[in-house]
């Protein structure tokens, strides 16, 4: 499990360090020593690398790391622009001032590496490119060689991400204790390239939870398992035209490990599910069946009319898991109603737009705010998707899951990730732990459909498909 941290709460965490007597000075060495070893495998064989190192902490990380770059018998020179101005970074110009390490205001000669340690997490604004800071900045870029960044990206806001003005284009960002919010929001998270999270001995944990082992998150199957005892899940799905929301909801639900599977939907599309989705069964809406289950998807394809809304509401149980997605949230957003706790609602963001009366860009500028005001608004969980998904259960418990994958950018991915959402709830995960164990699932298969098929063509059958091998590999 991963936590994402705010740049406030890290201070929080160093802080309490602090009190409990650790040094300010030897967490710099253990922060440095850590984005050294990356340094190291970034470059085996040595070489020369430029330190763009700053006047605060993170410039104090770059310096001591220029100084054991230097003394495992490498070449190393300082960018420092601004004198160092706190007491820790002070100790390490001296101490690299010893070690004869060249230090001038910009980069001088070639290199190859650079590191960048110019800004911290607390930088906010933008950098101007036509500043001494921004130069430097853009010669690093141009520089042509690998760049490691030292907590985040200098120029990169370490609260949102957002990155206006100059900004460093890294290889790698090797960030410390947990992962920072600005790098997980960022709107261009290619800046940051991989990231690393090193440990610093800091055990203190705050944040938002980001799970990135599915196998814990999954519910075991006993060895003696039979259909009933794995799950029975009813979707209200389809229309006229949209019959294949309802075809993937269904598929991915029976992927997920649901033991028994019924589509209610109209006479006139079972045809086209009972085809493509032989496993599971099917009902007409037009019969208003009862149908016993362990959890219900409602929404997937649904035509949205004054009948559709009666069906909900004939549906809906209080006492019952149940995901509301697609057709089932824009009724909602005209009758706005408290679902319950056991309700999980799934909205891309203009969804979310229109179920709190907002811009799409108010909820994508702070997309923990919306959910926290979904859960609150309509009473239940929530699973707020985009390229990073925030979740919020009814008690306003945040976690994030920040599996990027461009193949899901296709009309689709939310019915599959509703199937399986469904189909967890329908094995007896709840909460947090069913939203966050459906959105890992859904993300990894999501890139390995990519790799197999190319993030433009991958289908949502093929994200589908590729559940198993994500369940296999994460096991």
């Amino acid at each position: 499990m991963r936590y994402i941290v705010t740049p406030e709460e890290m201070r929080g965490v160093e802080q309490a360090a602090f009190q409990r007597g650790v040094s300010s000075l030897l967490l710099m060495e253990t922060a440095a020593r850590r984005a050294f070893e990356r340094l190291c495998a970034l470059l085996p064989r040595g070489g020369r690398v430029v330190f763009l190192c700053g006047p605060g902490n993170n410039g104090g990380d770059g310096l001591a790391m220029a100084r054991m770059w230097r003394m495992a018998g490498n070449e190393a020179a300082v960018a420092l622009p601004q004198t160092p101005r706190t007491p820790d970074a002070q100790t390490n110009y001296r101490y690299a001032s010893a070690l004869g390490i060249p230090v001038t205001p910009g980069i001088g000669g070639r290199a190859d590496a650079v590191v960048d340690a110019l800004f911290g997490t607390g930088f906010r604004g933008a950098v101007d490119p036509e500043s001494d800071m921004g130069r430097l900045i853009a010669a690093a870029n141009g520089m042509g060689c690998p760049i490691l960044s030292v907590d985040i990206p200098s120029g990169m806001d370490g609260l949102t991400g957002a990155a206006a003005g100059a900004c460093v284009r890294a290889d790698e960002t090797v960030t410390f204790h947990a992962v920072k919010r600005g790098l997980v929001f960022a709107a261009r998270p290619e800046l940051a390239g991989e990231i690393t999270v090193a440990d610093i001995g800091l055990a203190q944990t705050v944040g938002i939870p980001w799970a990135d082992e599915l196998s814990e998150l999954l519910p075991p199957r006993a060895l003696t398992a039979h259909k009933g005892d794995c799950g029975r899940v009813a979707i209200f799905a389809g229309s006229e035209g949209m019959a294949g929301a309802a075809v993937m909801a269904a598929k991915a639900c029976l992927r997920a490990g649901s033991g028994l599977v019924t589509v209610i939907c109209p006479r006139e599309i079972i045809p086209i599910l009972q085809k493509t989705v032989p496993n599971a069964m099917c009902r007409a809406a037009e019969e208003q069946p009862d149908i016993p289950c362990g959890a219900r998807l409602l929404g997937c394809g649904l035509a949205e009319t004054a009948e559709t809304w009666r069906e909900l509401m004939r549906l809906h149980d209080e006492n019952t898991p149940e995901v509301w997605d697609a057709g089932a949230l824009n009724l909602l957003a005209k009758q706005p109603m408290k679902l319950g706790k056991n309700a999980c609602i799934t909205p891309h963001l203009g969804e979310a737009a229109r179920l709190l009366g907002q811009d799409v860009a108010d909820i994508a500028a702070d997309p923990i705010a919306a959910a926290r005001a979904l859960s609150g608004l309509y009473g239940c969980g929530v699973a707020l998707k985009s390229a990073v998904t925030v979740m919020c259960d009814a008690e306003g418990n945040l976690a994030v899951n920040a599996v990027r994958a461009p193949a899901l950018a296709k009309g689709g991915s939310g019915d599959a990730l509703a199937g399986i959402l469904a189909s967890l709830l329908g094995q007896g995960l709840r909460g947090l732990r069913a939203m966050q164990a459906a959105c890992l699932w859904h993300g990894l298969a999501g890139k390995i459909a990519g790799e197999r098929c190319g993030v433009r063509a991958a289908l949502t059958g093929d994200v589908i498909d590729c559940l198993g091998e994500a369940e296999r590999m994460s096991c």
